[in-house]
């Protein structure tokens, strides 16, 4: 995941991470990704081996497809790419609780995301907080390639969001995933590796290795008390924790940083329920990354990352 320093130099994509939705952090004003050559020609191939279901969903500019829209309860794998060179498309499976449908969801969804007074912010977090159970997704971007998310799913009807909407006038950005059957089916996929955001205090934290393959599958666990996600974003080779701590820092100030130590935009898991599990893979350039969450703390408003949710790791 590389970024053209021509086109996105350092106070742009700082601006660019701090405007993003309140909501999750990454709906709207993604930063313009130009792709390798490998990645923009990498043919499509699992990452991993797994005997679930794979569901092919595209994030285009004009909105989001499915390869299928049915498939039997158990385990089941979403495949995300997309062809869009200039934004990145987190894309979340949910399913909404009975008597809520997904109009009234985009609908507060779009308040919690883009009301200026903070008590209508607040107001909109907690109506989507229990309108809605958050399994996580894949964030995509043509340069970060294709991702990867399993869960085990039962019977019922889901709905896959592109969270770069806030509009309940624009459902090409969603579509629906019925799940069939009468229990699930089939074994979970094989995750040899576990990240666990977790609360410390109120400090969000994360539970894993400093180092992990750059060619991984993960066992993701949300044990915080709100939605969580696992994003990562690349740093420059000599980034420190200080460089990071400043950054954030100003971001949070609405200040422009002293330094910016990122790279391109992040890629990972989208927003997980408390207590809920999903299994991650990704296929990344090795190098030194970030992993944070960019969901804004339904206390503070304040996005974790820029209260200091993050830890520097090392992909190999």
């Amino acid at each position: 995941m590389q970024a053209n320093p021509s086109s996105a130099g350092p106070s742009m994509v700082g601006r660019g991470i701090e405007r993003r939705g309140l909501l999750f952090g990454l709906a709207g004003g993604a930063v313009a990704l130009l792709p390798t050559a490998a990645a923009a020609q990498e043919p499509a191939r699992p990452l991993g081996r797994h005997a679930a279901p794979i569901v092919e969903a595209v994030a285009a500019p004009d909105g989001l497809t499915l390869s299928v829209d049915t498939v039997p309860a158990g385990a089941v794998t979403l495949r995300a790419t997309t062809p869009d060179q200039k934004l990145q498309h987190p894309l979340g499976l949910l399913r909404l609780e009975p008597g809520v449908d997904i109009v009234t969801f985009l609908t507060h969804y779009q308040q919690a995301a883009t009301a200026q007074d903070p008590a209508q912010r607040r107001a909109g977090l907690q109506l989507i907080d229990t309108e809605a159970r958050y399994f996580g997704g894949p964030a995509v971007s043509a340069a970060g390639g294709p991702l990867e998310a399993t869960w085990i799913l039962a019977p019922g009807t889901y709905h896959l969001l592109d969270y770069t909407t806030v509009d309940p006038a624009h459902p090409e950005r969603v579509r629906t995933l019925t799940v069939t059957g009468t229990r699930p089916q089939g074994r979970p996929r094989s995750a040899p590796h576990i990240i666990a955001p977790y609360d410390d205090g109120d400090q969000g934290r994360y539970l894993s290795d400093d180092t992990l393959p750059a060619d991984g599958v993960f066992q993701v666990v949300n044990h915080t008390r709100q939605l969580s996600e696992v994003m990562f974003l690349r740093t420059v080779p000599d980034a420190t924790e200080a460089d990071v701590t400043a950054c954030m820092e100003a971001l949070r100030k609405g200040e422009k940083p002293p330094v910016y130590p990122f790279v391109g935009v992040p890629t990972g898991l989208t927003p997980l329920q408390p207590g809920a599990s999903a299994v991650f893979a990704h296929s990344l350039q090795p190098g030194r990354y970030l992993l944070t969450s960019f969901i804004s703390n339904r206390q503070t408003l304040v996005k974790r990352a820029f209260e200091g949710m993050w830890q520097l790791v090392t992909l190999r």
